[in-house]
């Protein structure tokens, strides 16, 4: 046997390879390569014109393909086109997309225990503080919030908090009692907030909101300011008022077929957590938080009059959210959870934590991924 031969039967490679037999072998990386591609479709219920679909969930793909080393691209679906608002959990379930952002208060009772801190809106008055909350709650402390997913086939990775909502309405509102007897939109516990200011609520689904406002079957939205300039609503709204009523804390960003996810290699899988605090930030700091002041901005180079609305409604908010607890408790109860109380506390005491972790209301991007990050991502096994 020759020193060589000696080598090789010890383990070590030859230095030179036959050209076949190193032909071969790329092929079979090629091979590999492409076997670890995977193309994500992602459903989206709002429209193209969406803060979420124009910049955020670009921007996102753009960095988890990436950080993937380009084996993770995706197909992005806008508009509704696969399915709506309401059935975007349980199609994703059944395999109609790979992931896909929805609103739980369109089907409350299929995400029980995730929908609590939704309806918590009116407890949220820092969006930044919100999001960090709801996200630890979700993903942390919350395994039942978890299972309401699973039991649809779907695995939870992303949520966001919404800026605070105000009104916008196609009638001019200069004071709290103006908008008593108003048909205002609404979503989740903010239809109890609307009675509450002796409005009527309405529910609509976002697809339908500007020409439901244009036919009057809606005199008002309850929703972020933001909202305004996602659906160029500008020249249809007289009024807004801009009273914190509360941050929807926790909408759905990413929630992923769980079959789907699973065929993702960690290294994959690690892209998507890597990428997630930054599309958090996109969408609660420069879409939402930016867009409510982007919004009051472009209303008052319109003419269009605006209400803040201290004095009329800091009174009538206190009154709703001190009695409002036991009903969200009472609500969640009817769709069989059995321990609302619990999810209400845990959530609350993580939100005493991010107030005091994010005090103000603006941060600069690497910051907020960061506590984003080291509170929460780095955590999840």
């Amino acid at each position: 046997m020759t020193k060589n031969e000696k080598k090789h039967s010890s383990g070590f490679v030859p230095r030179q390879l036959p050209a076949a037999l190193l032909g071969g072998l790329a092929l079979i990386g090629v091979i590999a390569q492409s076997a670890q591609a995977k193309e994500i479709t992602f459903a989206s219920y709002l429209p193209p014109s969406h803060l979420m679909n124009k910049e955020a969930l670009p921007s996102f793909f753009k960095a988890v393909t990436a950080a993937s080393n380009g084996t993770v691209t995706f197909n992005h679906v806008p508009g509704a086109q696969l399915f709506d608002n309401k059935s975007s959990i349980t199609a994703t379930g059944e395999g109609l997309a790979d992931a896909t952002n929805a609103l739980s208060a369109y089907a409350p009772n299929q995400l029980p225990h995730f929908n609590i801190l939704f309806d918590m809106v009116a407890f949220v008055e820092n969006p930044l503080a919100g999001a960090g909350a709801a996200l630890e709650t979700v993903l942390l402390d919350c395994p039942e919030c978890q299972e309401d997913f699973k039991q649809h086939g779907v695995t939870i990775l992303g949520t966001y908090a919404t800026s605070n909502s105000g009104l916008f309405c196609t009638k001019v509102v200069s004071s709290a009692e103006d908008i008593k007897g108003l048909k205002v939109r609404v979503s989740g516990s903010g239809g109890r907030l609307a009675q509450h200011l002796g409005a009527t609520p309405v529910r609509v689904s976002p697809a339908d909101l500007v020409t439901s406002l244009e036919r009057g079957n809606i005199d008002c939205v309850l929703g972020p300011l933001a909202w305004i300039s996602s659906y160029n609503l500008f020249d249809t709204i007289k009024s807004i008022v801009s009273y914190p009523f509360g941050a929807f804390p926790n909408a759905i960003s990413v929630a992923f077929n769980t079959d789907s996810w699973n065929t993702l290699d960690k290294s994959q899988q690690q892209a998507f957590m890597k990428s997630l605090p930054s599309l958090t930030y996109d969408l609660v700091i420069k879409g939402y938080v930016e867009g409510h002041d982007e919004a009051l901005k472009t209303a008052a180079d319109k003419g269009i009059p605006v209400l803040t609305g201290q004095k009329e409604f800091a009174q009538t908010v206190a009154e709703y959210k001190e009695q409002d607890e036991a009903v969200i408790a009472e609500t969640a109860a009817k769709f069989g959870v059995k321990n609302p109380g619990q999810v209400i506390s845990q959530f609350k005491k993580n939100l005493d934590k991010w107030n005091a972790l994010l005090p103000g209301d603006s941060i600069d991007k690497a910051t907020y991924e960061k506590v984003l990050w080291d509170e929460i991502y780095s955590k999840i096994k």
